[in-house]
């Protein structure tokens, strides 16, 4: 395919993506985003409103704010606070879902870009492009008020900037005009970025580092010992600026999030709900002083308070704290981010009740008639497409780990940190645009097996 019109085709395909994005963010209520006083939308407008707010603690919509003990990696909390203070209600939730189209319209380019490098073959370019473009729940993602975007973004930003700036440079001796130093220098500070937005990906810079360590061994880049140096004093620089900020105003030491145990804690209990649920399993049998409640209780319980939870729960029943991590994630990992926003039944649960019980003809119209079928059908293609088409690419490029591994990782790892913290759906689904960069790639190299070309090339 000539360059110049895969060039114009992706140039389409971004402005669908991009156009698609917004006609649903405009589509949907804005003020009541700060109203209802539920859900993680809520929480991180009052807390970005009191973020910049210049106090301790207050009120907002009758959620309370604390910003000396602040649960969460501050960057969504920041993105959310940071024009409330100049724009009304409305006009700030526009401004936000405007933001995070035009991020969701950039990781369709950084997608097909990633497929572009792995591939060297424009057509899984363009294909993963497309796939990430009319993907239902990457449309529906920009308008929520929640971290994933944002977060899928700096991620793909960074395994972008190190692949294609770094690995291909070095590896295939490619030159571009953006250096390797600044490429891993770069690379390094989106990866932070991204860490300030969901802590999960603290660690992952660290796998990124085992593979500059291989190439390095295998004498197949330069200095492997000062990359790594740039790139995670890069990195460490901007996850640190949240643990110098809590340092100085608050005398707390936080490096990034002080949710780990917690997020461990509800993966490990079986009966997990809503906050108000959780603090009263955890307060179970706990005393608490009279004061207390001058402090944001739901999330500040100590860590001695988790730890002791944990081990009843692990040391009392260790193989059914096995069999509930196993369960959990393979739900997560099967079960599509999305079809919840679509309201009405759930098809999965509607179609095992009906193998299960039904089986008849009528069971199965059923099912069909259950409310949004059509678009909770599409999510499920998509994310059926990236899940098989996903594995079996990542499958076929083992042999070329120097290249694939960088994104291939992030996925593994996202997985394996999820085998241990609590998992859902929405926590997995980061990894989505990795799966469609090695779908597009798995899918042109089986049309081409079918199709004779790869015998005839």
């Amino acid at each position: 395919m000539r360059v110049a019109r895969a060039d114009r085709l992706l140039a389409l395909i971004l402005l669908l993506g991009f156009t698609l994005r917004c006609v649903h963010a405009f589509s949907l209520p804005t003020v009541s985003e700060f109203t209802r006083g539920g859900g993680d939308g809520s929480w991180y407008l009052a807390n970005g409103y009191g973020f910049f707010s210049g106090q301790t603690h207050g009120w907002v919509n009758g959620i309370a704010f604390y910003n000396g003990t602040l649960r969460s990696p501050p960057l969504y909390v920041m993105f959310a606070g940071l024009v409330q203070p100049a724009l009304p209600q409305h006009e700030t939730i526009i401004f936000m879902r405007l933001l995070q189209c035009l991020a969701g319209a950039a990781t369709i380019w950084l997608t097909a870009r990633l497929a572009l490098v792995l591939t060297k073959d424009r057509r899984a370019m363009l294909l993963a492009a497309g796939l990430m473009a009319l993907h239902p729940a990457m449309i529906m993602e920009p308008a929520n008020i929640a971290t994933e975007t944002l977060y899928i973004f700096f991620v793909s930003l960074g395994i972008w900037l190190y692949t294609e700036y770094f690995v291909a440079a070095q590896l295939r001796g490619e030159r571009h005009q953006l250096t390797t130093t600044w490429a891993l220098a770069l690379a390094g500070m989106a990866l932070g970025l991204a860490t300030l937005t969901r802590a999960v990906s603290a660690f992952f810079p660290l796998v990124l580092a085992l593979h500059v360590f291989l190439l390095g061994r295998r004498q197949l880049i330069g200095d492997w010992r000062r990359a790594c140096l740039i790139f995670l004093l890069c990195y460490g620089a901007i996850v640190s600026t949240w643990t110098l900020h809590n340092l100085i105003l608050w005398d707390r030491l936080v490096i990034v999030s002080d949710q780990l145990l917690g997020t461990l804690w509800r993966g490990a209990e079986a009966n997990d709900g809503s906050p108000q649920h959780n603090d009263a399993l955890l307060l179970e049998g706990v005393e608490l002083p009279e004061d207390d409640c001058e402090v944001d209780c739901k999330y500040q319980h100590p860590p001695e308070l988790f730890l002791r939870r944990i081990g009843e729960i692990v040391g009392g029943d260790p193989a059914g704290f096995v069999a509930l991590r196993a369960s959990e994630l393979g739900y997560a990992i099967v079960q599509p981010h999305g079809t919840t926003e679509l309201g009405g039944t759930s098809v999965w649960g509607t179609a095992r009740q009906w193998l299960a019980e039904d089986r008849t003809l009528g069971g199965l119209l059923d099912i069909l008639r259950v409310e949004g079928f059509v678009s909770k059908l599409l999510v499920w293609v998509f994310h059926d497409i990236a899940l098989v088409f996903g594995a079996l690419g990542m499958w076929r490029w083992r042999r070329r780990w120097r290249m694939a591994l960088p994104l291939a990782s992030f996925a593994m790892y996202t997985i394996a940190a999820h085998l241990a913290l609590l998992a859902l759906p929405r926590y997995i689904f980061p990894i989505e645009f990795a799966l469609m960069v090695f779908a597009s790639a798995a899918i042109v190299q089986v049309y081409d097996q079918w199709s004779g070309r790869e015998e005839r090339a």
